[in-house]
């Protein structure tokens, strides 16, 4: 018995490895499979990112590079993959902006609440010379290839308690938040007790009480089957937490330069084709969500009661934590709103 769970042992170490880093055997601009993971579920704004970028890959390289995407943590959890990532034991990840912040805490700034005041303004803003300007600044510091910015969504939050339509209604609720302090530091700001746990241990803490509550993008509510174990939410875009495409220094340098090139190009396209469907998605499933929990809708909440309470109470922790470029940073994004 001990030889055979010594070679399941052995066996299932190979194939983990393999996946993290199956670029290994490719030689600079011939066929190379890369595989990139990410967190969420089958259903989840990564995956469906990750099946357009997938697709667009294979016809601009003419099938040279192979895009394998391991869902629901099956290369690890993100701080995992950030690390996998910049040691090279994994290729590639679709990443929450704030997890990079080990390297570059402005990257943290992303997911500050109430930072953007729609998606249009999201999108001009990660899309554009504001976001580029920021994943380069990440490469340097991080030593990995960050090519773009994709839309996770706006965080709505759930509950099992009450309905919320004011700050107050969010006092004493236990909070489960990603491990990204900036929401911590907001939540508190608003009342509530942040408990911050992985995603992966989500489900299993709302469904023994371990924590109230938890925000997330509707797609993830609908694919982990929150509304299981919550019975409110209330649509306030609380964050917009952007994914980041990011991929080793190690993979990237044994692409060719068609295949660097194809891959940018690709990364590009996805930001602006995935950010299209994702709102037709997200139509359909809050509609489906009105069947299984009491929403509050944002027109039925004081969405700037919200927002005035972080920006006047948070913002100056912010500063104090993460100094002057992560404050200006925010003041560049709420400017570009005018």
């Amino acid at each position: 018995m001990k030889k055979i769970a010594l070679c399941l042992v052995v066996f299932t170490v190979l194939i983990v490895s393999g996946c993290g880093n199956s670029s290994e055997e490719a030689g600079a601009g011939g066929k190379v499979e890369i595989s990139i993971g990410h967190v969420g579920a089958p259903v989840s704004p990564q995956q469906g990112a990750a099946d357009i970028f997938t697709k667009l890959v294979k016809e601009k390289t003419g099938g040279s590079v192979d895009i394998k995407i391991y869902n629901s943590s099956q290369l690890g959890d993100e701080r995992e993959l950030v690390e996998g990532i910049q040691m090279g034991t994994i290729d590639g990840g679709i990443i929450s902006a704030g997890l990079f912040a080990s390297s570059y805490n402005v990257m943290e700034a992303f997911e500050v609440p109430f930072l953007f005041e729609d998606k249009e303004h999201a999108l001009k803003v990660n899309n554009g010379e504001i976001g580029r300007g920021v994943l380069d600044k990440l490469e340097s510091k991080a030593g990995l290839k960050a090519l773009s910015i994709w839309e996770h969504g706006f965080r709505q939050i759930t509950n099992s308690k009450k309905p919320i339509k004011k700050p107050e209604d969010m006092k004493g609720l236990k909070i489960r938040s990603p491990e990204v302090p900036t929401y911590s530091v907001a939540l508190k700001t608003i009342g509530a007790n942040p408990i911050p746990l992985s995603f992966s241990e989500l489900y299993v803490a709302l469904d023994r009480g371990v924590v109230n509550g938890q925000h997330n993008p509707l797609m993830h509510i609908e694919g982990q089957r929150f509304y299981e174990v919550q019975d409110y939410m209330t649509v306030m875009d609380f964050a917009y937490t952007p994914n980041i495409l990011a991929l080793s220094d190690n993979v990237w340098k044994k692409l060719s330069e068609e295949q660097q090139t194809a891959l940018n190009e690709a990364a590009q396209e996805t930001a602006e084709l995935w950010s299209e469907e994702a709102a037709e998605q997200n139509e359909e499933i809050l509609k489906e969500l009105e069947g299984k929990m009491d929403i509050v809708q944002r027109d039925e909440i004081d969405r700037e009661a919200f927002k005035k309470i972080v920006v006047d109470k948070a913002y100056p922790e912010y500063e104090k934590d993460y100094g002057k470029e992560f404050v200006q940073f925010l003041e560049d994004v709420q400017a570009a709103a005018e």
